[in-house]
């Protein structure tokens, strides 16, 4: 993810209102699954429940993540404890959308009951459908696109928003035997071009654009969201959204590779002289970062999603120099004209000037500059590539005797903490595994190690313990997908293993 992906504004002044826990009233609406006698019934019920609670922990005060977990689980508890058939069709309900993670939290809660005997409903033996169909309705830029995705019982409609904050900005659900993807994408595209002509995407196409918005969707919560808040139902993306990630996990095995950036970036550099090759350079690795990061192409930008990234993610998240800041608007410009077509040229002649006025003025604005100074997680504009390359690239090297070596560790959770060695070889997944037998904790498939220089390292890595840490070094440790937990692990000493 880029480092301008999660936008970090500065925090709204005020109090949100207290809403009442959505729990008891979840567990009474759970009998209208009894009636039900399709699976995206189910799922659109579900979805709509969990987007609900989604909107409630936005208004609460404190982390919107730790109201969800806290919701979640009172949530289960009470479906588990009702112990009814309805019960348990909201289980498996709730255990049909989402990822995978969510979807096994649920369901693992479902087969404490129908391990009693609990019938399960009819719809539930209906089984995933497979698409059949895509399209896309785009604008000139490819800021903003409508993907229609056709499946055998439904056609979702989805509003994907590349340039601004709120990525996903609509999701419309309609029964199949209304309308396909085709139709459905001629009739909603109309607010994107007044004469849409759809484009038919392959499943690969619609994961690649879908897949990293999607996944930005819920990383800002209510600072981001807070429109969110005051949408109805019908319009409202939060309602829809455990859904989509649903059907969308089934539109390829693997996920979309991200494209590498260094070609495009090369060939942007040899384009033209610049004053200053590195600070383009650095320039071009932002801009083709973001695009990537928001399911676009690298060298895919318009005048909407320039606008955003400088006059708002850019301010919020990257330091930049005095020195920098003046030469930076002809590095700019000059990516501009070399992605952009002629057509597109005649709106960027317009557009441009406006824009670079805007960045300008918001990367000096009061506020933001204070909210710099305060802020620990600044990349310097010129540090960016290393920073995209952190998760990796900043792995320590394996010292020549690690066959011979173990590492102590001090592992400290909020409840409590652990001294455990382990030899130096262990792979993270081994640690993982150790970690979570120390603690007594529940086995977890999802979990990422945080190295010291911030870097995400999660399952199937084949990185070594040697290769986080070293004597008197800190990392940390970040456990479940839905009740999560963290945990700041100490290296008290790097000694001849035993």
């Amino acid at each position: 993810m880029s480092p301008v992906s999660r936008n970090r504004k500065p925090k709204r002044k005020g109090q949100r209102p207290r809403p009442q826990s959505p729990v008891d009233a979840a567990v009474v609406a759970a009998n209208d699954l009894l009636g039900m006698k399709s699976l995206y019934e189910a799922q659109l019920w579900a979805a709509g429940l969990i987007g609900g609670f989604w909107r409630a922990a936005w208004q609460r005060d404190g982390d919107p993540d730790e109201t969800m977990d806290r919701s979640v689980e009172q949530l289960v508890d009470g479906l588990v404890e009702k112990g009814s058939p309805a019960t348990l069709a909201a289980l498996l309900a709730l255990g049909s959308v989402g990822f995978d993670e969510e979807q096994g939290f649920f369901l693992d809660a479902a087969t404490e009951l129908t391990s009693t005997g609990v019938p399960a409903p009819d719809w539930y033996r209906q089984k995933q459908p497979d698409l059949v169909e895509a399209w896309s309705v785009a604008d000139q830029f490819g800021d903003v696109e409508l993907i229609t995705l056709a499946y055998p019982d439904i056609v979702m409609g989805v509003l994907v928003d590349h340039a601004q904050v709120l990525h996903i900005a609509q999701i419309a659900v309609v029964e199949r035997a209304e309308t396909d993807g085709q139709a459905l994408a001629r009739e909603l595209g109309v607010n994107i071009d007044p004469s849409p002509k759809p484009v038919r995407l392959t499943a690969e196409e619609a994961l690649e654009r879908i897949d990293g918005p999607l996944g930005l969707f819920l990383v800002d919560g209510p600072e981001v969201h807070g429109e969110m808040l005051e949408m109805g139902d019908d319009t409202n993306p939060a309602m829809e959204f455990a859904l989509l990630q649903a059907r969308i996990a089934g539109l390829s095995d693997d996920l979309p590779e991200i494209e590498d950036f260094e070609p495009v970036v090369e060939e942007f550099l040899a384009s033209r002289p610049f004053p200053d090759v590195e600070l383009a350079r650095s320039w071009a690795v932002l801009a083709a970062s973001s695009a990537s990061s928001n399911g676009r192409r690298v060298r895919q930008i318009g005048p909407a999603s320039l606008d955003y990234l400088l006059s708002v993610s850019v301010p919020a998240n990257i330091e930049i120099s005095d020195e920098d800041l003046a030469l930076l608007p002809e590095a700019i410009t000059a990516w501009v004209h070399f992605t952009c077509t002629p057509e597109q040229l005649v709106v960027w002649e317009e557009r441009l000037p406006e824009i670079l006025a805007r960045f300008a003025e918001a990367y000096h604005d009061p506020e933001l500059v204070e909210f710099r100074a305060d802020s620990d997680e600044l990349v310097a504009l010129r540090d960016i590539e290393e920073a995209l390359e952190a998760d990796f690239d900043d792995l320590l090297p394996v010292p020549e005797d690690v066959e011979q070596t173990a590492h102590v560790l001090k592992v400290v959770f909020p409840d409590g903490e652990q001294q455990i060695e382990v030899a130096s070889t262990t792979s993270l997944d081994e640690l993982s595994v150790v970690i979570q037998r120390a603690f007594e904790l529940e086995p977890d498939p999802a979990w990422d190690f945080v190295t010291a220089a911030g870097g995400l390292i999660g399952p199937e890595s084949d990185v070594i313990v040697a290769e986080i840490a070293i004597e008197g070094l800190q990392f940390g440790y970040v456990v479940g997908a839905l009740d999560t937990l963290e945990a700041h692990i100490e290296v008290i000493s790097v000694k001849p293993r035993s």
